[in-house]
């Protein structure tokens, strides 16, 4: 059980940290071309990238997770180097999740006070 779930966890991981690192290169590199210019809000690329990143945060964090339990990090000689090096996807994405809700926190509180 526990060699199998580590196989799938570690390749779930792998296809994450590809998603990953693919919508980072395309939302810093990417065009701003619009992708569907009849639509009511008409996205570029480097926008879906981003909000696609912050809509991949939590399956890409369950990822990270479980790839540390079952990698058993904890029992490694560098821990927070694993760490972090294995969380850098998961914590990439919430950053996004991140600014996307302080966005629309501010702008929630700006429209009840000026308006």
């Amino acid at each position: 059980m526990n060699k199998s779930a580590r196989i799938i966890s570690n390749v779930v991981y792998g296809i994450g940290v590809a998603m990953v690192a693919t919508l980072v290169f395309v939302a810093l590199f990417g065009s701003n071309q619009v992708t569907n210019p009849d639509a009511m809000i008409p996205y570029t690329w480097k926008e879906l990238a981003f909000m696609w990143l912050a809509i991949g945060t939590l399956p890409m964090l369950l990822a990270c997770m479980a790839v540390y339990r079952y990698n058993e990090i904890k029992n490694s000689t560098n821990k927070k180097r694993n760490f972090l090096l294995i969380f850098l996807p998961g914590f990439i994405c919430g950053a996004c999740a991140m600014f996307i809700i302080g966005l629309l926190i501010y702008e929630f509180v700006r429209s009840i006070l000026l308006y």
